[in-house]
């Protein structure tokens, strides 16, 4: 018998093993401006220490909000410090956790490499061409 993914609960807890991908996560969410990861809606299902996050359709919407922060200043990932507003924050507080590789995912991201993705966009979709660019500039 196959162990199926299930979906992430409150109850959940963020094993060890887990921790880095964890981490991984919620800084993704915290750069990328997702705010749709929350307690009620955790969008990501877990299998033993595997997780697979999916539905980021609230994402990259930081130039619809007025008096946005980028999440590099000072108080741009405040919204993320309240409890229930990310599913992995409570379990994340207080642990040590390893950034080296996830700054290093994040800096071997080349312009050229983010720039392919915006170009990989179907010549069709024109109405997402501004959004595209907003979200590669954040990135």
């Amino acid at each position: 018998m196959t162990r199926q993914f299930s979906v992430w609960t409150p109850g959940s807890t963020i094993s060890d093993m887990m921790l880095p991908l964890a981490a991984g996560i919620f800084v993704f969410d915290g750069i990328i401006q997702n705010p749709d990861r929350r307690s009620d809606n955790p969008n990501c299902l877990v299998r033993g220490d595997d997780l697979r996050i999916f539905d980021h359709e609230l994402a990259f919407a930081h130039d619809l909000v007025i008096g946005w922060t980028p999440p590099w200043a000072l108080g741009g990932l405040k919204p993320m410090e309240t409890n229930g507003n990310h599913i992995f924050r409570a379990g994340l507080k207080g642990r040590a956790i390893n950034f080296r590789p996830i700054r290093a995912a994040w800096a071997a991201l080349s312009d050229a490499q983010i720039a392919d993705y915006e170009k990989a966009l179907p010549a069709e979709w024109t109405d997402v061409a501004r959004a595209a660019a907003s979200a590669t500039k954040l990135i």
